[in-house]
């Protein structure tokens, strides 16, 4: 199959829990958005642009969100494209989880080993953006929101290869530790930072660092934020210019940070930290000019991901439990008298790897629909909650 190969609706609708369910995706084969950290959907909320497994590799696609019809926007394929460490790293096809959308034209960039490709999401047009012999892309990447600027991380492809063929065998070995050995391992992997103006396609690297880091993003125009930090999960931001390199809420008593969403009111997230070998989530905000932030205490849950509503107003929260997967929304946080936790759809059991998680998240345009993922009949399938009596509620962050 190639780029602009058609296929035909698959949308069911159906009412859970008293809230509209969209299941946008229904094939045989893994369907997600974009990572969650970014936009997934067209300014004007017309398409929607999602990676999908149903040609038997992983491809770029576009959803007209009203009528559901799909169009493939890449055909690129290689060895090992899934995301390492965080996804299956043995798939083929485009490089899964590191494919962006600029919205400002719109275009969807995406990634085939060494080779940066473009997709114009309406035309088709396609072209080869730049091509780094030897070198791999390893995070998840993003657009400036004024589209002028594209952000991506890359090492040296041998090495990255050794280094996950040499843990892979230590984790089939028993010898490998999530809490011990993940940050030396990567400590063991330098990188670097580099943009791409997207008017001319010119390069420019940022800034080499000695560790990997999983995510780069855009905390306005003129700044970069990533996670994690040397030794440790975290944020810090940088000036496009390589300068004004700032630690974000340091771990402290309440732990570290994990995921963030960048909004317009500030930067969401969760710190977790760990009592008694329980997992202990604060969920707060802070403010990326002066680094002031606040928390509080989010109970009964387990494995968070702080929802993206570009607004910065209606929170919500993924919560992955071995027996309990859920999308949550928190009203009055600050307020203890009026604090609430409630459940907005019930999901099925956390599967392993970035294509099950449910990564929720509001388009900028129609605030309507709570987009996530969800495993349906085995497969993950991009699903749809009607959440728009919630989203603008004087209930959140900012209540009076």
């Amino acid at each position: 199959m190639t780029i602009g190969q058609a296929y035909a609706a698959e949308i069911r609708e159906t009412v859970v829990g008293g809230r509209r369910l969209r299941q946008l995706t229904a094939a045989r084969a893994h369907s997600y958005p974009l990572y969650y950290f970014i936009p997934s959907v067209s300014a004007d909320g017309r398409w929607m642009v999602f990676h999908s497994e149903r040609t038997g590799a992983v491809q770029l696609f576009r959803m007209d969100l009203d009528s559901g019809e799909m169009v493939q926007l890449s055909d690129g394929n290689r060895f090992d494209s899934g995301w390492a460490i965080w996804c299956e790293y043995h798939l083929t096809g485009i490089d899964n989880h590191l494919s962006a959308l600029n919205v400002v034209r719109k275009e969807a960039w995406y990634f085939v080993g060494d080779r940066l490709h473009c997709t114009h999401v309406e035309s088709l047009q396609q072209h080869q953006v730049l091509q780094q012999p030897g070198r791999v892309t390893i995070s998840q990447n993003a657009f400036s929101p004024d589209g002028r600027w594209f952000a991506f991380i890359h090492a040296d492809a041998a090495l990255f290869r050794q280094r996950l063929q040499e843990r892979e065998a230590r984790q089939n070995m028993g010898q490998f530790s999530w809490g011990r050995d993940h940050n030396e391992w990567r400590n063991s992997i330098d990188c670097t930072v580099t943009l791409v103006d997207t008017g001319s396609g010119a390069a420019r690297d940022v800034i080499h660092l000695d560790y990997h880091v999983h995510h780069v993003l855009f905390v306005d125009n003129d700044t970069l934020l990533f996670n994690h930090v040397r030794d440790d999960s975290g944020m810090w931001s940088l000036a496009l210019d390589g300068t004004q390199m700032r630690h974000l809420r340091p771990r402290d008593s309440n732990g570290v940070t994990c995921h963030q969403a960048i909004t317009s009111q500030g930067i969401y997230y969760e710190a977790n930290e760990y009592v008694e070998g329980s997992r202990i989530v604060q969920i707060g905000r802070l403010d990326p000019a002066t680094g002031v932030h606040n928390e509080v205490r989010l109970p009964d849950v387990g494995y968070v991901h702080t929802g993206f509503d570009p607004a910065g107003r209606f929170l919500c929260y993924e919560d992955m439990q071995v027996d309990r997967h859920r999308l949550l929304t928190v009203r009055y946080p600050q307020d203890p008298s009026r604090f609430a936790v409630e459940e907005l759809r019930r999901l099925t059991p956390i599967e392993h790897g970035q294509r099950f998680h449910a990564h929720p998240f509001l388009a900028a345009g129609d605030r309507r629909w709570l987009y996530h993922t969800d495993v349906i009949d085995g497969f993950a399938q991009i699903c749809a909650l009607d959440v728009a009596d919630l989203v603008d509620l004087d209930a959140y962050w900012d209540a009076t």
